[in-house]
């Protein structure tokens, strides 16, 4: 219990936070921080178990937005579709059923050319739900070539926390807090408050 008490103390300590999805990205991050002139007092590397209920905002585009693009939808056949379908199976059983009628009495040749057109009509819609609707939304993903993340081990050492020299610095502090994100960080908002 006191351990964690110190840790969570030792966070409150820091300026920024950030964890990284992958080691290379964290090492990324930290060799650009030291180029930038950030000494190695300031900057510390810890493991991924380190931090827990942090509270995160990310920065750029929304992550969601791909499952928005990859979705697809089947819609329905248009109607006009639908009415042509239907219209040209009926003219043709229609008449089909009509030359069929000349083998039975004069009589009967209306009553079998007018079950010839419903028969047509109702194969003409069924055809065209049958036939299949277009796919919308199906631009050419493959969601098998999409690179799977794997989720960081508690031992891997993707997160970069600062304690910079001079806090009040405000530009220093603004400059770290771009290389984190352009590395790809997620900035823990909690940490570095001052209460």
């Amino acid at each position: 219990m006191p351990q964690q008490q110190q840790q969570q103390q030792q966070f409150a300590d820091y300026d920024l936070l950030a964890v990284f999805s992958d080691e290379e990205k964290a090492s990324a991050a930290e060799g650009k921080l030291r180029r930038e002139g950030f000494k190695d007092e300031e900057i510390y590397r810890l493991s991924a178990g380190a931090v827990k209920g942090g509270e995160f905002r990310d920065h750029g585009p929304r992550q969601d937005r791909s499952t928005f693009f990859l979705q697809t939808t089947r819609s329905g056949p248009s109607p006009a579709l639908l009415l042509v379908l239907a219209l040209v199976a009926g003219l043709v059983v229609g008449l089909l059923a009509f030359a069929l009628g000349f083998a039975f009495p004069a009589s009967e040749h209306g009553p079998i050319t007018l079950i010839g057109v419903v028969v047509g009509l109702v194969c003409g819609v069924v055809v065209a739900f049958v036939r299949g609707s277009r796919v919308r939304g199906a631009i050419g993903q493959d969601l098998s070539r999409l690179p799977q993340a794997s989720a960081p081990t508690r031992e891997a050492r993707t997160v970069i926390a600062l304690r910079l020299l001079d806090p009040e610095n405000i530009s220093r502090k603004s400059r770290a807090r771009a290389i984190l994100l352009n590395n790809g960080g997620r900035i823990d908002r909690s940490v570095g408050r001052r209460e």
